[in-house]
C-alpha cells in the first residue's frame, strides 16, 4: 500500500508536526502554567501521577489530558470503572502491552501510547498520500497531508487518543475494498470497530464497494471470492464481540453509561443542532459563550458539504462512509450540556475531505483560503489543550 514517492513528504510533516508541537507545548506551560494544586474537577488526571518535572514533564505531561486519562485507567486497571467502558479495547490495550516492554508503569504506559498514536499518524500520512495520488492526482496527495496536518484539531493525531489509529484502519479498510481485497479490508475494518465505536460503519461501504466489484462477475469468479461477503462483515463483528463483553461483564448498557457519566442521550439526528441554534439566537445556555461550539456548529455544515461532493467526485463506496459517520456523530443529543461536542475533533477522520481539500487547493486563493485559518485556529486549539483548557 505504501511507496517511496508517499514516504517523502509524510515522514517531513510528520516530523515539522511532532517536533513543533513538542516546542510549542513547553512555550504554552511557560507561558500560562499549570496551578500547582492538583483539581480532578477542572484538570481529572484519573489517579495518574502528575508530569511536571524532568524530560517526561517537558515531552509527556502536556499530553496528559481529557480522554488520554481514561485510556491509560483501561491500560492501568481495565474496565475497573464503568465510565471507561464507552472506550473499545484495541488502544489501551496496546499501550499497556507495548508499555509493559518499557518497563511498565504509568509512564511507561503513556509513552507506549503516544508511540502507537505517533506510529499510527505517520502511517496514516503515508497512506493517505499514496491514495489521493492514485484517486487524484500527486500534487493534490501533497496538498491533503499539509491540510490535514494543520486542521485546527489535528494535534489530537499526536495524542494520546484513538484519533490516529482509527483513521488508518477506516481509510485502509476503504483502500483495501477498493483494491479487491477484502479479506484484509475485513480484517483492518474489525481492527477499527475494537478502537472506535464508529467502526462498525466500515460495513457498508465494503458491502457495497463488494457489490459493485462482483455484481458482474461469473458464477465461477464468485465461488473463488466466496470469503469476500463474510469479510465484508467482520467490522461489524467487531463491534458486536465489544457488546457481548461488556454483557458478560455484567456492564451497564452503553445508553445508561453515556446518560450517566457523558451527558448525551440517542435522539433523532441533528436535535443537538437544534440546541445550538437556540443558545445562538435565542438566549438558550448550552455552551453559551463557548467559541468552540460556534467552531463544531460550522464543522457540521462543512462535514455535511465535503460529504455531498465526495458522492459526486470520489465515487459512493467513500460517500457511504462519510455519510453514515456524518449520521452516527449527529445522534447524541446532549440537552442543555454540551451539543455538538467534539466535532472539530471527530471531523479528523473524514479522510475523503481532505482528498478533495488537496484537490481544489490547486487554486492559489482557496488554498489560502485553507491555510491561513486553519494554521491560526491550529496554534490557538493546541495550546488551549496543552494548558488543560477544553478543545474537543
Amino acid at each position: 500500500m505504501f511507496d517511496k514517492a508517499s514516504i517523502k513528504p509524510a515522514l517531513i510533516i510528520f516530523l515539522v508536526t511532532r517536533i513543533f508541537l513538542s516546542l510549542w507545548a513547553i512555550a504554552a506551560l511557560s507561558v500560562i502554567p499549570l496551578p500547582a494544586e492538583p483539581d480532578e474537577a477542572l484538570r481529572p488526571y484519573l489517579g495518574e501521577p502528575i508530569l511536571t518535572d524532568g524530560p517526561a514533564g517537558l515531552l509527556l505531561g502536556p499530553w496528559q489530558r481529557f480522554d488520554s486519562q481514561h485510556y491509560l485507567r483501561i491500560a492501568r486497571q481495565g474496565y475497573a470503572n464503568e465510565a471507561d467502558s464507552v472506550f473499545p479495547p484495541l488502544y489501551p490495550l496496546a499501550a499497556r502491552a507495548l508499555g509493559s516492554l518499557f518497563g511498565g508503569g504509568p509512564v511507561a504506559n503513556l509513552t507506549a501510547a503516544i508511540f502507537i498514536s505517533n506510529l499510527a499518524y505517520l502511517g496514516l500520512l503515508i497512506l493517505l498520500h499514496r491514495v489521493t495520488a492514485s484517486e487524484l492526482d500527486n500534487e493534490a496527495a501533497t496538498r491533503s497531508l499539509v491540510y490535514l496536518a494543520l486542521f485546527p484539531t489535528s494535534f489530537f493525531l499526536l495524542a494520546p487518543y484513538t484519533e490516529s489509529l482509527f483513521i488508518l484502519l477506516a481509510l485502509g479498510t476503504i483502500w483495501a475494498g477498493r483494491n479487491g481485497r477484502f479479506l484484509l479490508a475485513g480484517s483492518l475494518g474489525f481492527l477499527a470497530s475494537l478502537t472506535r465505536l464508529t467502526g462498525w460503519i466500515l460495513v457498508v461501504p465494503l458491502a457495497y464497494e463488494y457489490w459493485k466489484q462482483h455484481r458482474l462477475s461469473t458464477a465461477k469468479s464468485l465461488l473463488a471470492t466466496r470469503h469476500a461477503p463474510l469479510a465484508t462483515l467482520l467490522p461489524g463483528l467487531g463491534t458486536a464481540v465489544f457488546m457481548l463483553w461488556r454483557w458478560w461483564a455484567g456492564l451497564p448498557p452503553l445508553s445508561a453509561i453515556y446518560k450517566q457519566y457523558w451527558y448525551q442521550t440517542t435522539g433523532f439526528p441533528g436535535q443537538d443542532l437544534g440546541t445550538a441554534v437556540n443558545t445562538f439566537f435565542f438566549g438558550g445556555a448550552a455552551r453559551a459563550g463557548e467559541f468552540t461550539l460556534v467552531i463544531d456548529f460550522l464543522t457540521v455544515f462543512f462535514l455535511l458539504g465535503m460529504t455531498i461532493w465526495t458522492f459526486r467526485r470520489l465515487g459512493a463506496t467513500y460517500g457511504l462512509y462519510s455519510a453514515l459517520l456524518l449520521l452516527f456523530m449527529l445522534l447524541p443529543a446532549s440537552a442543555n450540556y454540551k451539543p455538538l461536542y467534539s466535532f472539530s475533533r471527530y471531523a479528523l477522520a473524514f479522510f475523503p475531505a481532505f482528498m478533495l481539500l488537496g484537490m481544489a487547493g490547486k487554486r492559489p486563493f482557496i488554498n489560502r483560503l485553507i491555510l491561513y485559518p486553519s494554521l491560526i485556529l491550529y496554534l490557538y486549539f493546541s495550546a488551549q489543550f496543552f494548558v488543560w483548557g477544553w478543545v474537543a
